[in-house]
């Protein structure tokens, strides 16, 4: 069975200063195939003041930027 078209979603939070110099947190994700190599990457736009939200909007970009893309994704 070929593997092919698998790929995954690599979530993580990144901290930066905010607007007022506050620590806050931006979603970022990369999407790998299936040998790990990135096909992309991106970072979202907002703010966060948790590091929880912000890891949780990166992973909900990178899936669905997978469903726009159509592709595959690895359990």
């Amino acid at each position: 069975m070929e593997n092919h078209s698998k790929y995954r979603v690599v979530a993580k939070a990144v901290k930066h200063n905010g607007q007022a110099g506050e620590q806050v947190y931006r979603a970022s994700y990369r999407i790998l195939d299936h040998i790990g190599e990135e096909i992309e990457a991106s970072t979202g736009t907002n703010d966060f003041s948790d590091i929880t939200s912000a890891f949780n909007e990166a992973f909900a970009l990178g899936h669905e930027r997978l469903r726009e893309l159509g592709v595959d994704t690895v359990q």
